[in-house]
């Protein structure tokens, strides 16, 4: 029975699936009601958490993919923010080209359209 996982691994999946969903819809239900520096936050840390345990899967490519997205997202809600006259005292087309680009360059990693050289 070495192949099976233990009560404990499937407690602690559990609670990181958990958290996982409830960042992304947190971050939506902030997003929906304008907090969008906030739901970016959110964002990120659902793609970090993702970004974690692909990483302890053993796959590093599609771990930084994940957390480019998650910056990406972070950097186009800023944006966004910045744009519609939120709070956020900084320019808004750098930060949402730059989102822009984090997301595109995080999808390919993610989905495998980048072919990166590496020891995996």
């Amino acid at each position: 029975m070495s192949g099976t996982p233990s009560f404990g691994s499937d407690v602690v999946g559990w609670i990181a699936r958990g958290s996982t969903a409830a960042c992304f819809v947190g971050g939506a239900w902030l997003a929906v009601t304008g907090r969008l520096v906030i739901a970016g936050v959110a964002f990120l840390a659902a793609h970090t958490l993702l970004g974690g345990a692909a990483v302890v899967q053993g796959q590093r490519r599609r771990g930084a993919g994940l957390s480019l997205l998650g910056l990406g997202w972070l950097a186009m809600s800023v944006g966004i923010a910045a744009e519609s006259g939120g709070e956020v005292g900084l320019p808004a087309t750098p930060l949402l080209a730059l989102g822009a680009g984090l997301v595109g360059v995080g999808a390919l990693l993610t989905t495998g359209g980048i072919s990166v050289a590496s020891s995996e």
